[in-house]
């Protein structure tokens, strides 16, 4: 029996209803939170006025969402890639604006595209392996769209830049369905086709309907590129913390910088968030690199026990959990740190596998909470039915030996009195 009762809660599945809906179809990301869950945390326990944390904020569902029911919101990410879809996700729009802004990104292309040889407008970043993943005609076209982004006074280039981002990645040889950077193999190269400019203004075409229709943010949302291991500065404060950390190490769950490292590349340089060459290093930044230990682990059993029964099998894997959940530590301890009177946390987490040992995430969350002063009130158990996840992953880190994910998630909701 877990320490920390748990509540089914099937309505929280959302059966039948889509993760990528609105605008949060600008572009995927990996492991997002479902759009209608935040929408019941934030009605269920946000009050007028509260601002809205969530210190792992990826592409920005809960500053959307907290935006669309009238919250002001601050997000933290070490990906700019996150960073500039969750600016243009929560931005406002004048439908004049983006519309001619959007005709004159169609005509500049165009008609560089029917340009001699000589006065074609081409801007190409530097690109790692680019023949690997591209071929010669697709660089080329995604070159057009990068010169047009970066030479015309767009407005909404965010918006613009976001969508070209998605195509980036659409257009390269990355196999679909997969989080790293792993090839198609030849006879999946031979059959892609050049699709660059059709899908790049019908994606931006489609995206200009749903940003002009309905569920509208109506508030300020702040993304902003920063570590939530360290100290968040004393000035952001928060009543609800809706967010979905990391459920372990990069390097054998999800690798955010991997997954946004095409559109990043395309985009270096004209996404205000972003330095060369960052893309490559976020998942090295994730939860999980080592340092000084805190001792107050030593205080968590549900933790250490876990740590334990997966050393008797892998020193190397329980020494990867323990860093993860030491750098998870910190990022809790920070964030329980800024929150009001009153406030409340709800930590939606996964209990992965670790050599065949189920890590009760929702419990050493629960754990850590507690032990800094929170008081417990719920953990939801809902039905992951469409997060964006790899059917199977490789919790060995071997290639070729596959799992299947997890299938529940958890709302760990603490309050502060």
């Amino acid at each position: 029996m877990p320490t920390y009762p748990r509540t089914e809660q099937k309505e929280f599945s959302f059966h039948g209803e889509k993760l990528l809906r609105g605008r949060h179809r600008i572009h995927p990301y990996p492991a997002m939170l479902h759009p209608l869950l935040v929408n019941r945390l934030i009605q269920e326990y946000a009050m007028n006025g509260d601002m809205v944390f969530d210190p792992f904020c990826g592409s920005g569902v809960t500053l959307l969402q907290a935006s669309v029911n009238g919250h002001e919101s601050v997000g933290f990410d070490i990906n700019p890639m996150a960073l500039l879809i969750a600016r243009a996700k929560t931005a406002t729009y004048q439908r004049k604006q983006l519309l001619e802004e959007f005709n004159d990104l169609s005509n500049t292309v165009y008609e560089s595209e029917t340009s001699s040889p000589e006065d074609c407008k081409i801007d190409v970043p530097p690109l790692r392996n680019k023949n690997y993943w591209y071929s010669p005609d697709v660089v080329s076209d995604l070159g057009r769209i990068r010169y047009a982004l970066k030479n015309r006074p767009y407005e909404y280039r965010d918006f613009f830049l976001t969508c070209f981002a998605f195509i980036c990645r659409n257009q390269s040889f990355t196999r679909n369905g997969e989080f790293k950077r792993y090839r198609m193999n030849e006879e999946g190269i031979a059959k892609t086709k050049n699709e660059v400019l059709s899908r790049f203004f019908s994606h931006l075409h489609e995206m200009i309907d749903v940003f002009l229709g309905k569920d509208l943010p109506r508030t300020d949302s702040r993304p902003i590129l920063a570590n939530s291991e360290s100290k968040i500065p004393s000035n952001i404060k928060y009543d609800l913390v809706v967010t979905s950390p990391p459920y372990g190490d990069s390097g054998t769950t999800v690798a955010y910088g991997q997954y946004t490292s095409f559109g990043s590349e395309w985009v270096n340089g004209l996404n205000i968030h972003n330095g060369a060459g960052e893309s490559y290093q976020i998942d090295r930044e994730c939860l999980g690199k080592k340092g000084k230990l805190n001792e107050q682990l030593s205080e968590h059993t549900i933790l250490t026990n876990t740590i334990q029964q997966i050393n008797s099998i892998d020193r190397r894997r329980a020494n990867d959990v323990l860093y993860f959940f030491n750098g998870y530590y910190n990022a809790v301890s920070n964030i329980v740190e800024n929150l009001n009177d009153n406030g409340r946390v709800c930590f939606v987490v996964g209990n992965r596998t670790v050599k065949s040992i189920q890590i009760p995430m929702d419990q050493i969350t629960s754990s850590f909470l507690d032990s800094l002063g929170l008081k417990f009130e719920q953990i939801f158990v809902r039905e992951i039915l469409n997060k964006i996840m790899p059917s199977k992953n490789s919790p060995s880190n071997k290639v070729g030996v596959k799992s299947k994910t997890m299938c529940n998630e958890y709302i760990v909701v603490f309050g502060k009195s």
